[in-house]
């Protein structure tokens, strides 16, 4: 994990909401340990939550019941292998500018099984560049909980804006931001305000459509 986490349930509520399917590209250029381009990429794949335990002898609980049915269940994991794509055709990118972290990145995504569908670049914000003419952009900036102080945070966040309105056009942007304050210094107009929660943070998860 990096310094602030993501948890991998939120990531995935947060993909779904962007309703990404996969047909456009897909980028968080503050990636930290991957748990976004991972989880978008198990989510377009249709790789089944939990299906790796199976193989692993983890198990789940329920395979502890008087009833159990172990015939039964090797069919639906079978059915939910038999469901999974097995290639992308567009883009999905992670970048950060913690070389340590990124390695975490890489191996999550190996572990996960996803690892040839994402590159992980090693960039700073300001200088990311747009990998498609089109595509999904998502983020889970610092916002002053966790890491940094929001007085120290207001120049990137009006970094962010004008990156995402220069060199993001065609693109749709989704940040989840915990600070209201700082939301306001990336000075763009929002098309949607999503309420959730990260941990016992609330949040929004602002969608931007970047013309």
């Amino acid at each position: 994990m990096g310094t602030a986490p993501l948890k991998e349930s939120l990531a995935a509520a947060l993909i779904q909401l962007t309703e990404w399917s996969g047909s456009v590209a897909f980028i968080d250029p503050m990636c930290g340990s991957g748990t976004l381009p991972i989880e978008a990429c198990l989510r377009v794949l249709n790789v089944a939550p939990g299906l790796f335990r199976d193989e692993t002898s983890q198990g789940f609980g329920f395979q502890t019941w008087p009833d159990y049915d172990a015939a039964l269940w090797q069919t639906v994991v079978a059915a939910a292998k038999e469901r999974q794509r097995s290639e992308l055709d567009v883009p999905v990118v992670g970048c950060d500018l913690d070389l340590d972290i990124l390695t975490n990145a890489r191996t999550n995504a190996d572990y996960s099984g996803v690892a040839e569908h994402i590159e992980f670049n090693y960039t700073d914000f300001a200088n990311i560049e747009a990998p498609a003419d089109s595509g999904i952009l998502i983020c889970n900036p610092p916002y002053g909980e966790r890491l940094g102080k929001t007085e120290n945070l207001a120049p990137f966040y009006k970094l962010m804006g004008d990156i995402l309105k220069q060199r993001f056009k065609g693109w749709t942007a989704y940040i989840l931001s915990g600070n209201k304050a700082l939301t306001k210094c990336i000075g763009l107009r929002t098309a949607r305000k999503i309420p959730v929660y990260n941990g016992a943070i609330p949040c929004q998860f602002l969608k931007y459509e970047l013309y």
